[in-house]
């Protein structure tokens, strides 16, 4: 399984990575994109910085970064340039825009793109914000199957904290101060992996992030052994999704649940609503 959970340090650097950084100081996240970017270096993958706050303190964070920018190494983006070009924000242009922007790194043969991008002022947007959400996690299973696309998504500490809680909820690994959601989710392989909890509070928020999800092959894998708690809310989140996915010929297999989330589900007569195939059962 993918690593996920806190940090406190820029990991070392992956095929795979999708990394929110929630900064409070400046010359710290500079110094925290410094290592992400020169993992990227190392790796031979070509680095795009997204955002004016990038942009402006990207001679800060690497070195002789004329001489990378006329190489084609580095490229740099304003939001306006990678985020609003196209018109509304549409999580299905973003992911097209990224695929297009990997597939052009590997083919002037990088290893892959590597992405650092501030992206704070969507996430500011409370209309904006719940197709960020969607982005995000639509970007964590684009990096996740072995495209080549790695990112590590800057936000400002100061945003308040139902904009932080949405934002770190779709990312495996996230540096912040306390813990901003609940819950995780992320993609691993072909599963959805859900871990921590969820509760009223955050239901809505799973609900909104599920929407999002991509079947494989007609179904999706929805692993649930790293989830601690779920009340009566998220169960019903869970089978309304599926409700959905059902409508769309789309099958939902829960595998790691508990014994207390099949009894909930028991109880509750959820299988009525859709069914779900429960699997890999935890005590």
């Amino acid at each position: 399984m993918r690593a996920h959970g806190l940090v406190n340090d820029v990991p070392g650097a992956g095929p795979a990575d999708h990394l929110c950084w929630v900064y409070e100081d400046d010359a710290a996240f500079d110094e925290a994109a410094r290592e992400f970017l020169a993992g990227g270096l190392a790796r031979g993958e070509r680095l795009l910085c997204v955002g004016q706050r990038m942009i402006d303190s990207l001679r800060s964070v690497t070195d002789d970064v004329d001489t990378l920018i006329a190489a084609g190494v580095v490229e740099t983006l304003t939001l306006a340039d990678a985020y609003e070009a196209s018109g509304p924000f549409v999580p299905e242009q973003q992911l097209a825009y990224y695929d297009a922007a990997t597939r052009r790194a590997t083919d002037d043969g990088y290893r892959g793109l590597r992405v650092l991008a501030e992206v704070s002022d969507l996430a500011a947007d409370p209309v904006q914000r719940a197709d960020l959400v969607r982005w995000e996690h639509m970007a964590d299973g684009f990096a996740a199957r072995g495209s080549g696309f790695s990112a590590m998504c800057a936000y400002r500490a100061d945003l308040g904290s139902e904009a932080l809680a949405d934002v770190t909820a779709v990312h495996p690994l996230v540096h912040a101060p306390g813990d901003a959601s609940s819950f995780r989710i992320f993609v691993d392989g072909h599963r959805i992996v859900l871990a921590g909890s969820v509760d009223t509070n955050s239901c809505d928020r799973l609900a909104r992030v599920l929407a999002a999800a991509r079947p494989h092959d007609g179904r999706v894998v929805l692993d649930v052994a790293g989830l601690e708690f779920m009340d009566v809310s998220g169960c019903r989140v869970l089978a309304r999704w599926a409700a959905d996915l059902e409508a769309r010929s789309v099958a939902l297999e829960v595998t790691g649940s508990s014994a207390l989330l099949r009894r909930m589900w028991q109880v509750l007569d959820l299988a009525r609503l859709a069914p779900v195939t429960f699997s890999g059962v935890s005590s």
